[in-house]
């Protein structure tokens, strides 16, 4: 038995020892997920949705580091650095440890994506809710751009209303007349919208998840404010009521 014993002492202790040093480096533990989104111009935030990374991770377009690099939970929000463009390699190295995806560096902001903030938001909880829904929301970023939000039943159902689109007032037709659809809850704060641009050249059913937000320094007239992202791309949409 002592013999049994000396053999299983070694064996444990390198099981141990290997354990305790395994490579971070694995892909299990550092590396990039997704970028979202993985197109933007110079001077817009990117979330790196990652694993293993710290306040110590580097990023770099290419060979140019990122303007600049904020943790978040569940990866990193990065800045878009001048000085380059077209298809690039967004890297991500800590140590040893490395990963990259193809990153598109655009020469301006896409025109069939609805206007996003420069700077990621994080989700807030805000200090209240509305009492309802209904209103045609304004794009914090664009005052041309309205998503109608309806719900019009008595008592209200959660779920929007039939017959209610996306508009744009300032000509850009690709955001004009596009159905809305989708449903909300206010004791969870969740909203779920669909807006469908099937119809339109190159379009989509675009759908969007999120939640009220506190006002967003943009909009101090805004009463309240809702933070949708865009499944497809990571994009982020904010919507405002200023009563």
């Amino acid at each position: 038995m002592k013999n049994v014993c000396r053999l299983l002492a070694p064996l444990l202790f390198a099981a141990l020892f290997f354990t305790s040093c395994k490579d971070k480096c694995d892909i299990s533990d550092f590396g990039i997920e997704s970028l979202q989104p993985a197109a933007n111009p110079a001077g817009y935030e990117v979330f790196i949705a990652a694993k293993g990374v710290t306040s110590a991770t580097k990023v770099r377009f290419d060979a140019v580091d990122a303007a600049s690099v904020k943790t978040a939970e569940g990866g990193l929000i990065v800045e878009v650095p001048t000085g380059i463009s077209g298809t690039v390699s967004l890297s991500i190295e800590e140590g040893n440890c490395s990963d990259s995806k193809s990153f598109d560096v655009l020469g301006a902001y896409p025109g069939n994506v609805p206007a996003s903030p420069t700077n990621i938001v994080i989700p807030q909880a805000p200090g209240s809710l509305p009492n309802g829904i209904s209103n045609s929301w304004v794009n914090v970023f664009d005052a041309d751009h309205n998503v109608s939000l309806q719900d019009n039943d008595f008592p209200a159902d959660g779920i929007f209303d039939d017959g209610f689109f996306e508009s744009h007032f300032g000509g850009l037709s690709y955001f004009n007349n596009n159905p809305v659809s989708g449903n909300y809850n206010f004791q969870t704060n969740t909203i779920f919208v669909v807006i469908d641009r099937s119809a339109k050249a190159g379009g989509y059913r675009d759908t969007l998840t999120g939640q009220f937000v506190p006002n967003l320094p943009e909009t101090p007239e805004a009463k309240f404010t809702i933070l949708l992202t865009f499944k497809r791309t990571g994009r982020q949409l904010a919507l405002f009521r200023d009563f």
